[in-house]
């Protein structure tokens, strides 16, 4: 997640929507980072989850609620994070959670993906190849472990990539920031 907090450059002055935040990795992330943006959100259907996010800092709070049908104001946010949420959606929960995105995004916003990647090396794909077959067809835990490719979908939403980097230390993942083609 920190190269996730790199390539989002949150500022204090913005407001940051985390979809999907879960048990809060990125904010724990963003929260060490300095300056911090003032104004975050974590948002997450799951009760169980939100539950389990530390302390936040002042002026950040919590949302029980789905990615796709985010409570909150039309362009409220300058930064959108979906960390480690695309891949576990079907296509078209995908479009409908990065156009609920776009929705929430100020005009000159940005939004920031993580999904996970495959493994660089062919020995590791080979021996990662039986448990990423099982994810690719998995509903539950191990769908956490599909390799997604966010680019295709983030085009096919209306967003141009502006960076991306791909990360080797812990997961294996890409991190795509994106700005809306139109704002």
């Amino acid at each position: 997640m920190r190269a996730a907090a790199e390539l989002a450059g949150a500022a204090p002055h913005e407001r940051l929507l985390d979809l999907g935040t879960g048990t809060g990795g990125f904010l724990r992330e963003l929260a060490d980072r300095e300056p911090a943006p003032a104004d975050v959100v974590g948002l997450d259907p799951s009760a169980a989850m939100l539950r389990r996010v530390p302390r936040l800092r002042p002026g950040w709070h919590l949302i029980q609620a789905p990615g796709d049908r985010v409570p909150l104001p039309d362009g409220g946010f300058d930064v959108v994070v979906a960390g480690f949420l695309l891949h576990v959606l079907e296509p078209a929960q995908r479009a409908t959670v990065l156009s609920e995105a776009r929705r929430l995004l100020a005009r000159g916003g940005r939004l920031l993906v993580v999904t996970m990647a495959p493994p660089r090396t062919p020995a590791l794909r080979i021996l990662a190849a039986p448990v990423l077959a099982l994810a690719r067809r998995s509903e539950g835990t191990l769908a956490g472990l599909r390799a997604l490719d966010p680019v295709p979908d983030l085009e096919l939403a209306g967003f141009a990539v502006q960076a991306m980097r791909r990360t080797g230390g812990g997961y294996p993942a890409f991190v795509a920031l994106a700005t809306p083609v139109d704002g």
